[in-house]
């Protein structure tokens, strides 16, 4: 039987370099890829350090940056830490940002992120990337190089209307590539 890891047994590092690695499994949809972990960056007011950035080119040259800030937390994530991403954020002149934690976000942390276009990721284990209804009960077939972790965030659908839970892993990209294209007007 598989085993997944416990998102608790993961260390700081090993975190980062793995959110890292999510956004390196997207790198083929997108021209002049690149990820870094722990780049630091000078904004309009002051030099701010990531744990994770990510630069790309799409819709024919258009030049996006992306921070990512990885939470390794055991109480749920609070508002002012997504907003201190997104001043960060908006101090450089990134396009889009990430909080990925290993613990839920308070409401306010949600309601805050919503507003301001900041995605938030909650880490689980593996296993929940195999967990499904299914009426014969007999369990899916896990590979051998499953992902240890997996990441779901709530994300916007072309409606407008939010999708509760979308899966965010090295084999399961969608829903990252999407986030990272999808443009909003206070984006532009």
């Amino acid at each position: 039987m598989h085993r997944f890891p416990n998102p608790e047994d993961i260390t700081p590092t090993e975190f980062e370099l793995m959110v890292k690695s999510w956004f390196e499994s997207v790198a083929d949809s997108l021209d002049e890829f690149t990820a870094q972990h722990l780049e630091t960056i000078q904004g309009s007011d002051g030099e701010f350090a990531f744990d994770v950035t990510v630069r790309f080119t799409a819709f024919h040259g258009a030049k996006f940056l992306v921070v990512a800030e990885c939470k390794k937390h055991t109480s749920p994530i609070k508002r002012d830490i997504v907003q201190i991403l997104n001043d960060k954020k908006r101090s450089i002149g990134a396009h889009k940002g990430f909080v990925i934690s290993t613990s839920p976000f308070q409401s306010g942390a949600q309601e805050y992120a919503l507003k301001h276009g900041i995605a938030l990721c909650q880490v689980h284990s593996g296993n929940i990337a195999y967990i499904q209804a299914n009426a014969a009960r007999i369990p899916p077939k896990i590979e051998a190089d499953a992902d240890p972790y997996v990441a779901t965030f709530p994300c916007r659908m072309a409606d407008g209307k939010v999708f509760p839970v979308a899966l965010i892993a090295r084999k399961r990209t969608y829903w990252l590539e999407q986030f990272l294209l999808e443009s909003r007007p206070e984006d532009n």
